[in-house]
């Protein structure tokens, strides 16, 4: 059985890279028949509240999809 998901990704510096942590997930996904339906991504701080994709994230999970 397939599991559907979304990903968030946050990378808060300069130094991590949201892009390396996607080709892990997408590794992960791939060895564990889970299918990422859409992707979050974002280079903000964890201490910022402007975070707009996470708050788009919580509206489609909103819709029961």
């Amino acid at each position: 059985m397939t599991m559907f998901v979304r990903a968030y990704l946050r990378a808060s510096t300069s130094e991590q890279d949201a892009q390396r942590a996607r080709d892990m997930l997408d590794k992960f996904a791939g060895e564990h028949k889970i299918t990422i339906c859409n992707y979050y991504a974002e280079n903000e701080s964890g201490a910022r509240l402007d975070r707009p994709e996470l708050f788009r994230l919580l509206r489609d999970s909103r819709r029961g999809e």
